[in-house]
């Protein structure tokens, strides 16, 4: 009897260097134009057959669902459904990335499956058709396979590539703040009087590796309503954009995990033992070219 195979993926978390929300539309979705990048934080997916029919989920994080409320579990499902079933799965999910931190851990997750189970069972499936099964699930997912550094449009899953920039030092900072995704967009008022920046500055300084460029232009809309209900946030970010070293800082997503963009690896682990024993997260990272890729 064959042994079961097993496929170790890590599933890369996404920090975003620009985010603006530019409508609402129809379904209740808003449009969006953001700045993706992958960074080297990540957890770790583990995908193995069963002899026995069905899926199994299990993660080592209290917080996150072993059933099928977990995107990764609805991956799963999906891709089953769509080529008309495949032998029993596995799902062992090791977390690394804070949970509801406006990393996108739970969307790294379905996207490890997704690409996983693709390879584990040669499945066939194209990217841009994981990815189109992916935006069904959840916006950020089609980045999350993606990877890299891309700019966003729609609802987050219209990606255009743009070129990724290659292992810049990144602190992050969370202190532990529990924040609804879908309630701030639902009481988001994009009138708010914040000083917009235009996309295509921080797309430039992108595609020149102008780090310091990348660091003024930095902007995120959610910052305005988050930081408004959880002033403790701006607090920490004034705190960490004054860093030694530090070329600018920013809330990823919709929170509460804050970046900083740093000149070099020294200034950004000097700038972690500066926070480490006061926030409940805090971590020193790079940016990395993958969303996910087999260990």
């Amino acid at each position: 009897m064959n042994k079961p195979k097993t496929l170790r993926v890590r599933a890369h978390a996404k920090i975003n260097l620009y985010l603006n929300v530019v409508g609402k539309r129809e379904d209740d979705y808003h449009n969006l134009e953001t700045v993706f990048h992958s960074i080297g934080l990540h957890d770790e997916v583990i995908l193995r057959e069963r002899t026995k029919a069905g899926i199994t989920i299990q993660c080592d994080h209290p917080d996150v669902p072993q059933d099928a409320r977990n995107l990764a579990y609805r991956a799963a499902q999906s891709l089953s459904d769509i080529v008309g079933g495949f032998r029993g799965l596995e799902i062992q999910i090791h977390k690394r990335i804070p949970v509801a931190a406006g990393l996108a851990g739970g969307s790294a997750n379905a996207a490890a499956v997704l690409y996983g189970v693709n390879e584990l069972y040669a499945l066939g499936l194209s990217e841009s058709v994981l990815m189109e099964i992916g935006a069904q699930l959840g916006a950020d997912i089609p980045f999350c396979l993606h990877g890299g550094a891309a700019f966003g449009t729609g609802i987050g899953d219209i990606l255009t590539p743009l070129p990724a920039l290659s292992d810049v030092p990144l602190v992050l900072i969370n202190p532990g703040i529990a924040i609804s995704t879908a309630d701030i967009f639902k009481n988001l008022d994009i009138t708010l009087t914040k000083e917009k920046k235009e996309s295509i500055i921080i797309k430039t300084c992108i595609e020149k590796g102008d780090l310091v460029g990348i660091g003024k232009n930095l902007y995120n809309l959610l910052e305005v309503p988050v930081f408004s209900k959880h002033p403790e946030l701006a607090v920490l970010k004034t705190q960490l954009s004054t860093q030694a070293g530090c070329f600018g800082a920013l809330m990823s997503g919709s929170g509460a995990t804050l970046f900083a963009v740093m000149e070099n690896i020294t200034e950004a682990q000097r700038c972690e033992s500066f926070f480490k024993n006061n926030v409940s997260f805090c971590t020193t990272t790079v940016t990395y070219p993958a969303g996910v890729r087999i260990q």
